[in-house]
């Protein structure tokens, strides 16, 4: 994942800050070697993974920052809560990235902690089971166990149950959009929206996107999204149910209205786009924001770009609407 690929003609500019993060990150690690076998390639995704948090910044003080233990049938989940100010509040349960097979709670704390500052929601952050350890869709299932959980406790948790919405970045985003999907069919708490960052939408191989070719290197490789995808899913035949590929759901009208972030330099951008048109031909509404020059994982570079706080501001403004 976290890579960089040299400039060539033709070329998208990116943003100069995010052109330095590419240089920081080539310093820092080397590519995973894509002969290793998969625990070694797996330990190195996950290292280099952790790196992102290098460009959060210092972490901003909240107001208050717990824990909750929810029962799940692979034993107690954890879910971290950041309350930017005394309740009760509205609801935002967010889903890390990693490409579920890496990351945490603890790589994403400085966004998280400055999502809900930002905001002024209360951040839920499930700890969910990561591949290849816990393959899909066992973290949709913690995922969904988080927001039950979570949403349950309301009055002990100080929560506005009549706000509460669901955000996620890279495969968080994919996640939020399942759990979107199932909070509407399985009758789970109601939804006033769901937030999409940069999101892989369509799992399947061979994809013909055109920016997973233009885009290739830049944080994301293609060589590597197809390792961390074949991790991530128990079977091949998993890459086209459409709680991974949500690009490939039959019917999206029942989803609520919809925050698409995407970035211009980014291999995923393309398929999330794909998926923004498929909710509106759907009749869901959505705003969708591509930010110009800038990269996967931006969320996470607070330290050093300015566009991490446009989008915390647009995150903010969207969510006030709601």
């Amino acid at each position: 994942m976290v890579t960089k690929r040299p400039i060539r003609e033709g070329d998208a500019p990116v943003d100069p800050q995010a052109r330095t993060i590419l240089d920081t990150i080539q310093t820092l690690a080397s590519d995973a070697d894509p002969h290793a076998d998969d625990a070694r390639w797996l330990a190195d995704f996950r290292y280099q993974t952790a790196l992102l948090k290098t460009f959060s910044g210092d972490p901003e003080p909240v107001h208050a920052i717990t824990h909750v233990k929810l029962p799940s049938e692979s034993g107690p989940l954890t879910v971290r809560l950041y309350r930017p100010k005394p309740g009760p509040l509205p609801l935002l349960l967010h889903i890390h990235g990693g490409g579920a097979i890496a990351g945490s709670i603890d790589g994403h704390d400085p966004a998280l902690r400055a999502l809900a500052n930002r905001t002024g929601w209360l951040v839920a952050a499930p700890a969910y089971r990561l591949a290849p350890e816990h393959c899909f869709p066992a973290q949709l299932d913690d995922n969904w166990t988080a927001l039950q959980g979570v949403v349950a406790q309301a009055d002990a948790l100080d929560i506005d149950p009549s706000r509460i919405a669901v955000s996620g970045d890279s495969i968080g985003g994919t996640l939020a959009t399942a759990l979107a999907s199932r909070a509407a069919s399985e009758g789970g708490p109601a939804l006033r929206g769901q937030i999409l960052l940069y999101p892989n939408t369509d799992l399947r191989h061979d994809t013909a996107y055109p920016s997973r070719q233009s885009e290739d290197g830049n944080i994301i490789d293609a060589k590597s999204l197809e390792r961390q995808i074949d991790l991530y899913l128990a079977s091949d035949a998993d890459r086209t149910d459409p709680s991974a590929s949500p690009v490939l759901a039959d019917d999206l009208a029942a989803l609520p209205p919809t925050l698409l972030v995407t970035c211009e330099n980014d291999p995923l951008r393309d398929e999330g786009e794909a998926y923004g048109k498929r909710l509106r031909d759907a009749g869901v509404t959505v705003d969708h924001d591509r930010f110009d020059g800038m990269i996967h994982a931006f969320l996470q570079m607070g330290g050093r770009l300015n566009a991490t706080n446009r989008l915390l501001d647009r995150i903010a403004h969207w969510l006030d609407a709601r």
